[in-house]
């Protein structure tokens, strides 16, 4: 009787022990598949080609690079799928590459001139606003200041790009910011503009002299079909002065 015990006994123990050894071995294969598994973000549903890419529609998961050949490729900046157009159906939680969207097409530079605009390059040596902070498509208003003269140059101008000279290239923080802080030795920076005709000699008799602010209009106001007027700001008037054949426009005080 006591055999029989002692031979259950040992029985339930064996079983026990190869039951722990599995368990131990399914925990340290999951515990090395965690480890080799990498973030990156997925798409938390299914995709068709054609649909564009909300903040709804991605999310970040643990995935298994060794299922995608390139997974170092995938991309990380969640702010470089938002907005895009897929290329390629997407199953659920497939991470997203470069090659899964649709290529933009490149763009003339006279299609990128509002109708009614011209383009206009205007160079400047230094700026006081980061560079950063304003967009395509953002209006500004042009003011220069000649002595203590000051004049309101072009109003409504759309900006178009940004031109960076080659001596602004930083280092180390963002070069966009780095050129608004510069102030000498410093190449400058073009500012590519949309610019009403009317406009065009105004800009074009700025002189190197003179100083050159740039005035940024809320976007809230730009939706509601409004910008800000400052015409008070206007200290000064043009008198056209004719000097034998020529005629020169100077500017007085009011």
């Amino acid at each position: 009787m006591k055999s029989k015990s002692n031979k259950g006994a040992t029985t339930a123990a064996l079983t026990l022990l190869i039951t722990s050894g599995m368990l131990a071995s399914a925990l340290g294969i999951r515990q090395v598949n965690d480890e080799n598994n990498v973030t990156a973000w997925v798409v938390n549903k299914n995709m068709s080609a054609g649909q564009t890419i909300t903040v709804h529609d991605v999310a970040q998961k643990d995935i298994d690079p060794s299922n995608y050949a390139n997974m170092a490729l995938s991309i990380q900046n969640p702010r470089a799928l938002i907005g895009k157009k897929l290329a390629t159906n997407k199953m659920i939680e497939q991470p997203l590459f470069d090659t899964d969207f649709v290529r933009a097409k490149s763009q003339n530079l006279s299609e990128a001139i509002p109708a009614g605009r011209v383009l206009y390059t205007l160079k400047l040596t230094t700026l006081d606003i980061p560079l950063s902070r304003v967009h395509k498509g953002d209006r500004l208003d042009i003011v220069a200041k000649t002595n203590r003269l000051v004049r309101t140059v072009a109003r409504d101008v759309q900006l178009i790009g940004v031109s960076k000279g080659p001596k602004t290239q930083a280092a180390n923080s963002g070069v966009m910011d780095n050129l608004a802080k510069e102030t000498t030795n410093s190449a400058g920076v073009s500012l590519v503009l949309a610019v009403l005709p009317k406009d065009v000699y105004s800009l074009a008799g700025i002189d190197n002299a003179d100083k050159v602010s740039i005035i940024v209009h809320s976007a809230y106001d730009i939706e509601q079909g409004r910008l800000q007027n400052f015409s008070r700001l206007q200290t000064s008037r043009t008198i056209e002065v004719v000097k034998g054949v020529k005629n020169e426009a100077v500017y007085v005080a009011k």
